[in-house]
C-alpha cells in the first residue's frame, strides 16, 4: 500500500499537526464468482466471523428468484447459498421490503397486495443460521385500494432485540398526517401498537426519519412547511422547520422535543440514539437564510437524556473562514461566507469513547430527457462530490470539521462506484472511495480531477485521527487488482468497528474483500 500524508487544511480548530500512520490492516480478496452463479447485488451486513449477501434474479422469461448467502470473513469464501422462488401469499406474489441480519439469521420482510381484500400485508420469512426457512408469518396489514397506496418501513434497535414497523396510508392533500407504529421483540411478540394523527395536513408534513431505542421508544423527525404569505416570496421556497417527536408505548402521549434553535434555519439534521449513559444526539447544519438556493453557514450538535427528555448539552458553531475558503476554489462557497447547500446528511456514527462522527456528502442527480420524432431517451447523471466530516467529543463538543475534496461522475449506472464507505477505528475516521489516480498529487493543494473511469481509479482511504490530522492513503489500484470496488454495495458495521467488506463487480465476476484490522 502506498501512503501519502498531507496536512489537513480546513478545520474549525487547527491543532498542532503531528504525522501519524494509518493503523495496519489486512485486505484479503476471496474467490471470484460468476455473477450467474451467485446473483449478488449487495453486502447486507457483517459480524466478527461472517458476512451476508443478497441478490435478485428477474427477467421477462424467468420468474423472480432471491439469492441469500453467508460467507466466511477471513477467506471471503461462501459457506452456503439459498436460492428461493418468489414467495406467494394467498396465491399472490410478494415483494421484498427489507432484508436484515439478526444473530446470523436472515429476516426477510415481504409485502403483498390483495385487491380482493383491499389490503396490503407485511410478512416475515426467517432463515436460520444454516439457511433453513421457518414458517411464513403475517405481521401487519393496512387498508389499501391500490398497490402503490401505503407503505411499510422496518427499523431494528441497535442491540437487535426489538424492531419497529412504521406504516402510513395513502398520501392525501386534505387529510391530516397519519401513521401507525408497532413494536415487536425478536421473537415476534407485540409489545405495543399505536395509531397516530398529527395536527397538520399531510401535504405540509414530511417524515424524514424514524428510529427506536434499545428500550423500544420511538423518535421521529418531521419537516413541517410553513405556508403563511409573510414567510414566502417569489424568490424563496416555503419556509419549513424540523420537529422531533418521542413516542412511548406505555402511554398515549406524543412528546415534542424542543430544540430551542429559533435563531437559525436548520438545513438538514440527523438523529442517533443509545449513546453511552442513555443519551440521544442530534446534529446537523444550519443557515441564516431560507432562500431556495440556500447555503450552510455552520453546524449544531445537542444531546438529550432519553429517560428525562431534558437537554444535556447544546452547541452552535459557525464554520471558520479557513474552512469556507477550502470550498471557494472549488466553486462551492457563496459570497465567501457560506457553503452551497447541496450536501446530503449521510452518516451519524458512534465512537467507542462516547463521541460521534457526522458525515455529509455533496450529491446531485440530473435527469435529461431528449425527445425525437418517435422516441424519448432519458439519461441519469450522478454527481458525488465533496465530503464534510465532523468529530464530536464525548461531552458533546465539536472537536473539528474536515473537508475532503472529491469529484465523481457517472451516467446511467446508479452511481454504485461513486460515494464512499465509512469506517470507524476508535478515535479515527476512515473514508474509503474511488479516486482519480492523479489526485494523489493534488489532494489538499489543487482542485481534484473528476473520477469518470472507475475501472482505472484508485481505492483510497482518507483518515482523520484524534489530533485532527488528515491523511490520504492509496490502498490499491482497481485495474491492477483486477476489481471494480463498489462502495455503495460494500458494508461496514459501526457496532463492530474497524472492519469492512468490499464488494467488486467486474466483467460479470463478483469478488469480496475482507478489510480486517490487525490487533
Amino acid at each position: 500500500m502506498f501512503r501519502i500524508f498531507l496536512k489537513i487544511l480546513f478545520f474549525l480548530f487547527l491543532p498542532e499537526v503531528l504525522l501519524a500512520q494509518l493503523n495496519p490492516y489486512d485486505l484479503k480478496w476471496g474467490t471470484s464468482y460468476r455473477y450467474r452463479d451467485v446473483f449478488t447485488t449487495k453486502v447486507i451486513d457483517l459480524d466478527s466471523n461472517f458476512f451476508y449477501t443478497h441478490g435478485v434474479r428477474s427477467g421477462l422469461l424467468t420468474s423472480n428468484k432471491w439469492y441469500l448467502a453467508k460467507y466466511d470473513r477471513r477467506e471471503s469464501k461462501q459457506i452456503w447459498q439459498v436460492e428461493m422462488d418468489r414467495i406467494l401469499f394467498k396465491g399472490l406474489p410478494t415483494n421484498l421490503v427489507s432484508v436484515n441480519i439478526v444473530d446470523g439469521q436472515f429476516y426477510l420482510f415481504l409485502e403483498s397486495f390483495n385487491r380482493r381484500d383491499d389490503k396490503k400485508y407485511l410478512l416475515l420469512q426467517i432463515l436460520d443460521q444454516d439457511g433453513d426457512p421457518k414458517d411464513l408469518t403475517v405481521i401487519e396489514s393496512l387498508d389499501s385500494k391500490r398497490r402503490n397506496h401505503g407503505n411499510f418501513e422496518i427499523k431494528f434497535s441497535q442491540n437487535r432485540n426489538n424492531f419497529m414497523i412504521f406504516s402510513s396510508p395513502r398520501f392525501s392533500l386534505k387529510e391530516p398526517e397519519k401513521f401507525a407504529i408497532s413494536m415487536y421483540d425478536r421473537d415476534l411478540n407485540l409489545n405495543w401498537s399505536k395509531d397516530i394523527q398529527l395536527d397538520v395536513l399531510d401535504r405540509y408534513f414530511r417524515i424524514q426519519d424514524v428510529d427506536l431505542t434499545n428500550k423500544g421508544e420511538v423518535y421521529l423527525i418531521g419537516q413541517k412547511t410553513m405556508t403563511s404569505r409573510a414567510q414566502n416570496n417569489f424568490w424563496s421556497s416555503p419556509y419549513s422547520n424540523f420537529l422531533i417527536y418521542k413516542i412511548i408505548g406505555e402511554n398515549d402521549n406524543l412528546l415534542e422535543i424542543d430544540l430551542n434553535l429559533n435563531t437559525i434555519f436548520i438545513s438538514n439534521l440527523g438523529l442517533e440514539l443509545d449513546f453511552s449513559d442513555n443519551i440521544a444526539a442530534i446534529g446537523g447544519f444550519y443557515s441564516e437564510r431560507e432562500y431556495r438556493n440556500s447555503s450552510i453557514k455552520g453546524m449544531f450538535y445537542l444531546t438529550i437524556d432519553q429517560s428525562k427528555n431534558n437537554k444535556i448539552s447544546s452547541e452552535v458553531v459557525p464554520f471558520k473562514k479557513d474552512f469556507i475558503d477550502g470550498f471557494r476554489f472549488l466553486g462551492r462557497s457563496r459570497g465567501g461566507n457560506e457553503i452551497r447547500e447541496d450536501f446530503v446528511f449521510r452518516h451519524f456514527l458512534h465512537r467507542e469513547d462516547g463521541g460521534a462522527y457526522i458525515i455529509a456528502e455533496d450529491y446531485e442527480m440530473e435527469i435529461r430527457a431528449v425527445q425525437s420524432r418517435n422516441t424519448t431517451t432519458t439519461d441519469y447523471y450522478y454527481y458525488y462530490n465533496d465530503i464534510i466530516a465532523v468529530g464530536i467529543s464525548p461531552l458533546g463538543k465539536i472537536e473539528w470539521s474536515g473537508h475532503i475534496p472529491k469529484r465523481q461522475f457517472s451516467k446511467n449506472d446508479g452511481g454504485f462506484a461513486s460515494s464512499y464507505l465509512p469506517l470507524v477505528d476508535g478515535q479515527q475516521l476512515h473514508i474509503l472511495f474511488n479516486d482519480h489516480s492523479s489526485n494523489s498529487k493534488r489532494f489538499g493543494d489543487r482542485r481534484p480531477l473528476s473520477t469518470r473511469n472507475f475501472r482505472s481509479s484508485n481505492l483510497v482511504c482518507v483518515s482523520i485521527n484524534e489530533n485532527s490530522e488528515m491523511h490520504y492513503n492509496i490502498l490499491f489500484n482497481n485495474r491492477k487488482e483486477r476489481v471494480l470496488t463498489l462502495p455503495k454495495k460494500s458494508a461496514s458495521n459501526v457496532q463492530l468497528q474497524r472492519d469492512a467488506v468490499l464488494f467488486s463487480s467486474l466483467n460479470s465476476r463478483i469478488k469480496f474483500g475482507s478489510f480486517l484490522h490487525q490487533k
